[in-house]
């Protein structure tokens, strides 16, 4: 029987929503681009989530891809809130599952801006406590990320679900033995999770 549920934050709580961001900025489809090829799509974005590099140094590194965009790589990085919007569901969804009685855990690759963030998600109250990344200089689908919060928690896999939208992410978990749902839709993660025999 499952007892807790465990959830990723980027596209199953919170959307993160940069091609917006970089419109709202006013770039033309060039330079939106150019941005995202030395930032979100780049080989250096998903290290800031390890939580090793400074803000600083990961500016310097995108910037090193392409120094003709530093400017607009560095207002990037100055407010990430503006990249990270939470669902309008998440908070009810998480307030619901603690009413019928499951623990709730994050597991997410985040980097030290996700301080600043949680401050501002509806649902973070409501959660019993997780763990991300660069807390633990792990990033997921890396198995270690998941047996440090088996371990912090004391969970039993086989009594937990995890959810995320990367499939990669989600069989690491089932390598571990969790159950597992790929958000795509939240109805129909929510109809997943019905069948697991969660009480939603």
């Amino acid at each position: 029987m499952i007892n807790t549920i465990i959830l990723d934050i980027g596209q199953v709580l919170a959307d993160f929503c940069w091609k917006e961001y970089l419109e709202e900025c006013g770039y033309d489809k060039e330079t939106r681009e150019r941005i995202s090829k030395a930032t979100v799509l780049g080989e250096y974005w998903g290290e800031q989530d390890r939580g090793i590099l400074s803000t600083h140094e990961l500016i310097q590194l995108c910037a090193s891809k392409d120094p003709g965009m530093k400017q607009e790589i560095t207002k990037l990085f100055e407010d990430v809130s503006k990249l990270v919007v939470e669902y309008d569901y998440s908070e009810d969804f998480v307030k619901g599952l603690k009413a019928n009685g499951y623990k709730v855990y994050l597991l997410s690759n985040f980097g030290t801006n996700y301080e600043t963030l949680k401050e501002s998600f509806r649902f973070y109250p409501y959660v019993d406590g997780g763990v991300i990344s660069y807390e633990v200089k792990q990033i997921k689908p890396e198995p270690e990320i998941y047996q440090s919060l088996i371990k912090k928690y004391d969970i039993d896999p086989q009594e937990a679900v995890f959810l995320d939208d990367r499939e990669d992410n989600l069989e690491s978990a089932k390598e571990l033995g969790f159950h597992t749902v790929k958000v795509e839709k939240f109805e129909k993660a929510v109809e997943d999770l019905r069948e697991l025999g969660v009480k939603i």
